[in-house]
């Protein structure tokens, strides 16, 4: 029985009969927690894992995991139980040593609990983007999307729009400026990269006053357009990377007022911009490389053990996402590094990278140059580390187990799988049988499964064999069938993962394609580039995320321009994809999705 059930009826007979109702989130009730409970209860602290500083915070169970409020029933609802407790109740809120909410202002939090618990701008930016925008600006929308420029909202719980002119950014002409002037007032977010060098007047950009994030990266926008940008007060993020700004324009310019500015590779001083990032410190600034400050940070890298040379400023990526999906991950391969989910680097690694993950502490662990390495968080200080065996050729996997061990796999004269133990003991160690003497092309990324057996995919062997700790092959998956083309098609298997049903998933590399195989062997799921538009480029790593769609990375794209990394739902529909000059993704892992952590993984 609950608690609240005890408290004397008079308390109760208020929240029935009190006159005024329509009580509203924003308006009438965050006031009060703001207050009251957010101390506690917010960004700083979060007692009993609960917050109540957002609408959705709010009705997100804490530790208890019970419902804090029940919608339409105040009198069930724990929330209103806590805050009617006497002060010397261990679980009354605000504890004995705070002030505490009026009886009045409880009453009103009770009825509108008992109203629905509702908030206006949260309905609002719930309405899917027809109802949000209306009928005169979707014929904009549309007649933008038949051009081939996305316009989605920035995220489902949104009222906002993300806007990506992607390839008619080199043509963009009146017609499409006029569709875009329709939805500046719901516009947050603009990326307009490689904005056409024809186009000089950027003042139609100053009707989208509510852009908290504009990219024009690589654009015309030179010092005569400062005024237009200057215009947009809520900018957070600006991205000026490659475009025709001079130090004297820098000096000129405004925005963000707080937040980041990128201006590496366009013709500011460095003596500019350290003079313009001293007027503001509110306002961080990514440049072109100092030389003395990068070999001050190289010097401090050696002094941490780290063999690489650090990189200077990294260009953000672009991801793009009809949904407004968002994604952070560390992609390995030639660009070792963390991006956030504004695309930008947040950390980097040694390039020429096979392997890695991110651990449960952050700290992030990579096989490069035969080398498996744990770097401690956030910083490029080496915390553990395992070499190659000489008598070997290549190291490839990493991948830290549960039980605190690392596996790794050596390809050469002697394949093997090893489990490394915190000391660096090899505590483990597999024969393979790659059934080839091609170092290079003997295995890829090997997994351990929760039966405590090994999975290894071995590329010329066309087969991803599971193995036992003593080495014996109990399970074999053979991916040259005649239904996927035969071994004409090349499919050799680079990721294999182990699905909780029993299926696995691989990636083909020549093959172009992802196949998920039943347990007996037989094909359940295909996707090639007949589903994606050519997306496929020689797939490495991989991740299957929880909601059941997949991550592919194209590590043979070369173009600069094309996709990276890209997203496919279980239709063969793509739903993210990842854009960057430099990235060739050998392997990827996926941390978060529109701020949420990944769980479980995949990969």
């Amino acid at each position: 029985m609950s608690r609240f059930l005890s408290l004397p009826l008079f308390l109760l007979l208020p929240l029935f009969t009190y006159a005024q109702d329509g009580y509203d989130y924003e308006k009438d009730i965050a006031p009060i927690f703001e207050t009251y409970c957010v101390k506690c209860h917010g960004p700083d602290e979060q007692k009993s894992g609960y917050r109540l500083d957002t609408y959705k915070a709010l009705l997100t169970p804490g530790d208890s995991e019970e419902k804090p409020i029940v919608p339409g029933f105040p009198t069930g609802s724990p929330l209103i139980e806590y805050l009617l407790l006497p002060k010397s109740d261990d679980y009354a809120m605000p504890p004995e040593d705070e002030d505490t909410p009026s009886g009045d202002d409880i009453l009103k939090i009770a009825h509108w609990i008992y109203d629905g618990a509702k908030s206006a701008s949260d309905e609002r930016a719930n309405l899917p983007i027809e109802e949000l925008l209306g009928e005169d600006a979707m014929v904009a929308v549309e007649s933008l999307r038949s051009q081939g420029i996305v316009v989605q909202k920035t995220a489902e719980d949104e009222p906002s729009l993300f806007v990506d002119l992607q390839d008619r950014a080199l043509d963009l002409n009146d017609t499409h400026i006029d569709a875009l002037k329709t939805i500046a007032p719901w516009t947050h977010e603009l990326k307009a990269a490689r904005l056409a060098h024809s186009i000089s007047d950027f003042r139609w950009i100053e009707d989208f006053t509510a852009l908290t994030r504009l990219d024009l990266s690589h654009s015309a926008f030179g010092d005569g357009n400062i005024a237009s940008a200057n215009a947009l007060a809520q900018l957070q993020h600006l991205n000026l990377f490659g475009s025709r700004l001079t130090s004297k324009g820098l000096e000129q310019l405004q925005v963000p007022i707080a937040g980041t500015l990128h201006i590496g590779g366009t013709r500011v001083s460095g003596r500019a911009l350290q003079t313009v990032q001293a007027e503001n410190s509110n306002r961080q600034l990514f440049g072109n490389p100092n030389l003395n400050a990068t070999l001050a940070i190289t010097e401090d890298a050696r002094s941490n053990s780290t063999t690489f040379n650090p990189m200077p400023e990294i260009e953000p990526g672009r991801q793009v996402s009809p949904s407004g999906i968002r994604h952070s991950f560390l992609v390995c391969g030639r660009l070792t590094a963390i991006f956030n989910e504004d695309s930008q680097v947040t950390w980097l690694g040694p390039s020429g990278s096979r392997d890695g993950m991110v651990l449960e502490n952050g700290n992030v662990l990579i096989s490069a140059k035969n080398i498996a390495r744990e770097y401690l968080k956030d910083t490029h200080q080496i915390v553990w580390q395992y070499s190659l065996d000489p008598r070997n050729k290549e190291l490839g996997t990493v991948n830290r187990l549960p039980n605190g061990n690392t596996l790794v796999v050596e390809r050469g004269n002697l394949p093997r799988l090893l489990e490394i133990d915190p000391a660096g003991a090899i505590v483990v160690n597999v024969p393979l049988q790659p059934e080839t003497d091609n170092g290079h092309m003997q295995t890829r990324m090997a997994r351990k499964l929760p039966n405590g057996n090994y999975l290894v995919p071995h590329l010329l062997a066309f087969k991803v064999k599971e193995y036992t700790r003593s080495g014996e092959i109990v399970n074999t998956i053979n991916t040259d069938l005649a239904s996927l083309g035969g071994r004409e098609a090349e499919n050799w298997p680079f990721t294999a993962i182990r699905l909780p049903d029993g299926n696995t998933v691989v990636n083909l590399t020549h093959g172009n394609k992802t196949v998920e195989f039943a347990p007996d062997g037989s094909v359940a799921w295909v996707c090639d580039n007949d589903d994606v538009d050519g997306r496929y480029s020689d797939p490495c790593g991989g991740q299957r995320l929880p909601n059941g769609n997949t991550v592919v990375g194209s590590y043979g794209q070369r173009d600069p321009d094309q996709v990276k990394v890209f997203e496919v739902n279980a239709d063969k529909e793509v739903v993210w994809e990842f854009f960057h000059p430099d990235v060739k993704a050998h392997q990827i892992h996926i941390l978060t999705t529109n701020g949420e952590p990944v769980k479980p993984v995949y990969r």
